[in-house]
């Protein structure tokens, strides 16, 4: 890790959202859980109360929100480094479950923290961006249309802002109840914009000796189907899931997503 990367890293608190009670190491892997962009580690909270005494879970705070990081500081790489400086707090083998954008800093980590002991990758309805490719290469022009129609690029703070509520949940989670939208509403944030405009550098060998898994979010308006399928088919696949959801279906399906991963996890 660079000079630079570790100077950053050292101001940084970075908050953890657990499960269970011991980061000892165990036979089955912890899983680490990566929100997406706009998001927060408490974005899983939900998720993570439905596995409860199943799985052992931990989800990262990505740098940009819950810190003194200027947005333009956060990279992609930083976002990389950030997640492995957690994951080295946590023994035994990990199972990264990404979301959205955390695809993408799942799979910046992958050299910089050789170390690790990742078993399986799953990504959900996420950006899984191979060697010198950028972020959202693959999404399209309408993904892009919905997705600014409630963000706005702060060109001066270098951040993506939610500009208008009821459009940024209208294509985040349109099939969100009353009470889902508020809970979205309390755990959204804006978005440093540095980092979904990277190139991903990829450990390709250590990429391809991972199980990797692709939930489907079949409503997304944000990452579409179609993009999703596109994205999928550039990685060799274990197994792939399908959820009847829009963009955050660890918001509004829950108890489908949990016994995915159940499903993934007992394997």
């Amino acid at each position: 890790m660079s000079t630079r990367f570790k100077t950053l890293l050292s101001g940084m608190t970075l908050s953890f959202a657990m499960t269970g009670t011991s980061i000892a190491a165990q036979p089955a892997p912890e899983v680490i859980f990566v929100h997406g962009a706009h998001f927060t580690a408490q974005s899983w909270a939900a998720l993570q109360n439905r596995l409860d005494g199943q799985i052992s879970s931990h989800a990262v705070e990505l740098p940009g929100r819950n810190d003194q990081l200027k947005p333009s500081a956060v990279s992609l790489d930083i976002s990389a480094a950030s997640l492995c400086q957690f994951m080295a707090k946590i023994s035994g083998d990990k199972m990264l479950v990404a979301h959205s954008q955390g695809g993408a800093i799942v799979n910046a980590s992958l050299g910089l923290c050789p170390g690790e002991t990742i078993t399986d990758i799953v990504y959900i309805t996420a950006v899984a961006p191979l060697n010198k490719t950028k972020v959202f290469s693959l999404l399209s022009e309408k993904d892009d249309e919905y997705y600014y129609s409630g963000v706005k690029y702060n060109e001066s703070s270098d951040l993506l802002e939610i500009s208008d509520q009821d459009n940024f949940v209208a294509t985040f989670a349109q099939d969100a109840t009353a009470s889902q939208k508020k809970a979205l509403l309390e755990v959204a944030v804006n978005e440093p914009g540095s980092v979904g405009a990277s190139k991903v550098k990829l450990n390709e060998d250590r990429f391809n000796q991972i199980d990797k898994y692709y939930v489907y979010a079949k409503e997304d308006k944000i990452i579409s189907f179609e993009s999703q399928k596109k994205i999928a088919a550039t990685l060799d696949l274990k197994n792939s899931y399908e959820i009847d959801s829009g963009h955050l279906p660890m918001l509004t399906r829950v108890n489908q997503l949990a016994d995915i991963l159940l499903n993934i996890y007992g394997r």
